[in-house]
């Protein structure tokens, strides 16, 4: 009898988990596209364009090299929508103070890094993303060529791109992120070499082109 319940709770301990390693990835599915909707929302709400009102502060009389006059100015980032119609991508980023969050959290969102540069400015705008499992947005981008088109849209502007070269380098190259001296932007996620998923670095770079501002109504 006692053998026979060692069996029966060795078989019920087995099908929990097995139900908890087929359950805790889509239940991270979920948590993610939650996520992206609720970062959409917070999109589609903010209506003001980003700027820097330059009588707050003297530092900010002069405009940007890179940037016109005319284009909105960012003090802070914003909810920001990356689009690629190349890979059909269209996702919602945010901003982290910590890149380890990508290795603590399976389903974090593409973000920027919290040394990149403003949208439009001279610079690396740098963004991150998984590539494989729950919030894998960043899966297609070994597909990508010079000459597609990146678009960061922000509230009442839209940042846009052109992809210049698709690289592969090693974790330990951290001069891709390094500042650059026209505005870029530098796409960043893990490349698989065998079972390695993160063994090394895929690198997406594009210069910026221009940016098209919403007209007032």
């Amino acid at each position: 009898m006692t053998k026979r319940r060692i069996i029966h709770a060795a078989a019920t301990i087995l099908i929990i988990a097995g139900v908890a390693m087929i359950g805790y990835p889509i239940f991270l599915r979920i948590q993610a596209r939650l996520e992206q909707s609720r970062l959409e929302k917070a999109f589609n709400d903010r209506t003001e364009i980003p700027h820097i009102d330059a009588s707050d502060d003297e530092d900010n009389q002069q405009t940007p090299e890179w940037v016109e006059p005319s284009l909105p100015q960012w003090d802070e980032f914003s909810p920001t929508q990356l689009e690629i119609a190349a890979i059909d991508l269209s996702v919602q980023i945010v901003a982290v103070s910590d890149m380890g969050i990508f290795a603590r959290k399976l389903n974090h969102p593409p973000s920027y890094y919290p040394q990149s540069v403003f949208p439009g400015e001279a610079g690396n705008l740098l963004i991150a993303g998984h590539r494989g499992g729950p919030a894998g947005f960043f899966r297609r981008l070994n597909e990508l060529k010079p000459g597609d088109e990146i678009i960061l849209r922000a509230p009442g502007v839209d940042y846009c791109y052109e992809v210049e070269e698709v690289f592969i380098v090693e974790p330990t190259q951290v001069e891709v992120i390094a500042p650059l001296d026209y505005a870029a932007i530098t796409l960043t996620t893990c490349q698989r070499v065998g079972k390695v998923t993160s063994a090394k670095r895929l690198i997406v770079r594009g210069i910026f082109v221009q940016a098209i501002t919403a007209k007032n109504e």
